[in-house]
């Protein structure tokens, strides 16, 4: 049976998965940012200005990551990446708002890790374990689901969230330091919760997040 299988369409071995590409390492994602930074327009005021935050938080991390080892974390170098690939489209959208927001957004997160690594000795700062708990006022309200994604991602037309692996409450993930936006849902109804914006880092190694169910919804 073994000679006709070929034939059948049908491999004797499973095929390899292909590999992913890997994101750069953190310091060459750096480079790129500073190289983005330089070809932003002086469009506006509040262009202006968020270039002015995202380029100073940016040098000092470019300074810190002297003492960082050339391997980063995987999941480090994605979000990072992530970030380079978010300002690259609003460059070319051209739009005065949408790159305003965007640039505001990389101000913040850059600033959110700069501030983890000071606060963890000058190095690149790992993950951040993040325990959410979903609440209606005191208390705690079980089956819900935990929806997050970079804030820079927000304003992307096509940004998919990700999901914490299990539902409420608590529910555990480990992130990358910076700001994110984070939302709950009923599985069993569709409903949603508010967008909350929350920063991940400050140095610490676990973060404990209260996210609001809506009211209407608590069971």
């Amino acid at each position: 049976m073994l000679a006709f299988l070929p034939y059948r369409g049908i491999a004797k071995q499973p095929p390899r998965p292909t590999a992913l590409p890997q994101s750069p390492q953190v310091k060459a994602t750096l480079a790129t940012l500073s190289t983005a930074l330089a070809r932003v327009p002086p469009a506006s005021a509040s262009v202006r200005a968020a270039q002015r935050r995202a380029a100073s938080a940016l040098s000092q991390l470019q300074a810190l990551s002297g003492k960082w080892p050339a391997e980063s974390p995987a999941d480090y170098r994605d979000n990072l990446s992530g970030e380079a690939a978010a300002l690259d489209a609003a460059l070319k959208a051209g739009t005065a708002d949408s790159l305003a927001a965007t640039l505001d957004a990389i101000a913040e997160d850059l600033e959110a890790k700069l501030e983890h690594c000071n606060l963890s000795g000058g190095k690149l700062g790992g993950s951040v374990v993040v325990r959410v708990r979903t609440v209606a006022g005191s208390q705690e309200k079980g089956s819900w689901q935990v929806f997050y994604m970079p804030r820079v991602f927000e304003a992307a037309s096509n940004a998919s969230p990700d999901l914490f692996p299990q539902l409420s409450s608590p529910t555990v993930e480990t992130l990358v330091p910076g700001r994110y936006v984070m939302w709950v849902r009923d599985p069993a109804t569709a409903r949603l919760g508010e967008r909350t914006v929350v920063k991940v880092g400050e140095g610490k190694k676990e973060l404990i997040l209260d996210l609001p169910v809506p009211i209407a919804a608590q069971r």
